[in-house]
């Protein structure tokens, strides 16, 4: 009976929770899923081994009224992408932020992603430095210096949230 209240109350957590903080209890019922970890390409997760980041970017519909904006305010932006593999938010979110990029031009060299574990903690001090409590993460820099963040999901779309962040950097 103990165990199956703590494999409900793991189950909630996960539901309730997003992919903010984790339990012992995920960590170790979940191991076994593969994780692409530390810095990381769009070729580590954008693959069979991660079909939904795919799948997600495919079937996604971009708010094109957004796409020119974002076009002409992106200039000189890096954006690091802090996500989990093995994150629903993740899945949902990242491949948008690459259809998006993709169509409003922001080079695949302007963009990095680090990948996390449950815990998203690493050796490297990565999740540290950038202050990482929630993923995904979405952190654009202008002139090396951190400008806005988008964390976990959107307050609006993801597409509106971009342009107003990008407005407001621009405006100063």
């Amino acid at each position: 009976m103990k165990g199956l209240l703590r494999c409900a109350a793991a189950i909630l957590l996960l539901f309730v929770g997003g992919c903010g903080a984790s339990t012992g209890m995920e960590k170790a019922s979940q191991s076994a899923e593969p994780m692409a970890l530390g810095w990381i390409q769009r070729s580590d997760f954008m693959n069979a081994t991660f079909p939904r980041f795919q799948e997600v970017y495919d079937s996604a519909q971009i708010e094109d009224q957004f796409i020119e904006m974002i076009r002409e305010l992106q200039a000189g932006v890096e954006v690091v992408v802090v996500l989990g593999t093995w994150c629903s938010d993740s899945k949902t979110h990242v491949p948008r932020f690459l259809k998006i990029a993709d169509r409003a031009g922001i080079l695949d060299d302007r963009i990095r992603f680090y990948g996390v574990d449950r815990s998203k903690k690493s050796a490297d001090g990565v999740p540290d430095r950038y202050r990482i409590e929630r993923v995904p993460t979405f952190l654009f820099f202008k002139d090396g210096r951190e400008v806005g963040r988008i964390v976990e999901a959107p307050r609006n779309s993801l597409e509106e949230d971009i342009l107003v962040l990008l407005a407001e950097q621009h405006a100063q």
